[in-house]
């Protein structure tokens, strides 16, 4: 048995893996807010709020808890989930915008890849995490520093923990992938926020009136592909890459 678990499965990028993982044979753990839509006998869908740490941690243990791994040949963790909000200058975000954003996009994918190396310590089988990135990681924008600043150190935790997953006996593999620009609901949040909060807004709706936001179902489908190699442990992947 093929195990994957998805987060932020509802909509989006996320939906298109976790539609892309049940056409492989994957059974599907999904994590989100909201229930998709999809209905699938193989697709167990979980409603979690991953701003909530202590809430996710106990759920995320109530799944491994009810996992009999010696079934399974791989399993798979997708930190998918994320959010581009608070799109504001430095010093103009509040505490509890900032501690929403960060405990979604960096803390829960940090403490859901230790649960599951934890977890998975002396499972021989093939294990990945895939840590879902952004270019904003690489590049500043201006209103964005909240983003860019938690995907960048998402990809340096990848790296680190690839590095470390070395001296294990059954390493975890790991990667970030930057999926590009797409059509989501995340770009139509970006194209609803005021120039002087995001300097760059007009080039982001030129992205959808010039037709340039990729599908999801294309990017999930080269992520999927990806994850079929010998990739490396620790890297960063862009979707550029395979384009």
């Amino acid at each position: 048995m093929h195990l994957s678990i998805v987060t932020g499965a509802s909509k989006g990028l996320g939906e298109a893996i976790a539609k892309g993982l049940l056409e492989k044979g994957h059974v599907v753990h999904a994590f989100s807010r909201s229930k998709s839509d999809i209905r699938h006998d193989r697709l167990i869908q979980h409603e979690a709020d991953l701003t909530q740490l202590a809430e996710t941690e106990e759920l995320f243990q109530k799944l491994m808890d009810s996992v009999q791994i010696s079934d399974c040949s791989s399993i798979t963790l997708i930190n998918n989930a994320g959010m581009v909000e608070p799109i504001k200058r430095a010093g103009e975000a509040g505490r509890e915008e900032l501690r929403r954003h960060y405990d979604l996009n960096l803390l829960a994918p940090v403490i859901l890849s230790q649960l599951f190396a934890k977890w998975l310590k002396e499972f021989p089988g093939k294990k990945a995490i895939v840590n879902i990135s952004s270019g904003a990681a690489k590049n500043p924008y201006k209103g964005w520093s909240a983003y860019c600043s938690s995907k960048a150190g998402l990809d340096m935790f990848t790296k680190t923990f690839g590095y470390e997953q070395e001296d294990e006996r059954h390493p975890v593999k790991v990667i970030s992938f930057s999926p590009g620009i797409m059509d989501t609901g995340m770009q139509a949040v970006i194209r609803s926020s005021s120039k002087q909060d995001f300097h760059e807004i007009e080039r982001f709706k030129n992205y959808q009136t010039e037709g340039k936001l990729r599908s999801t179902s294309f990017v999930a489908g080269v992520l999927l592909d990806l994850l079929e190699t010998d990739f490396e442990n620790g890297r960063v992947y862009d979707i550029k890459q395979f384009l």
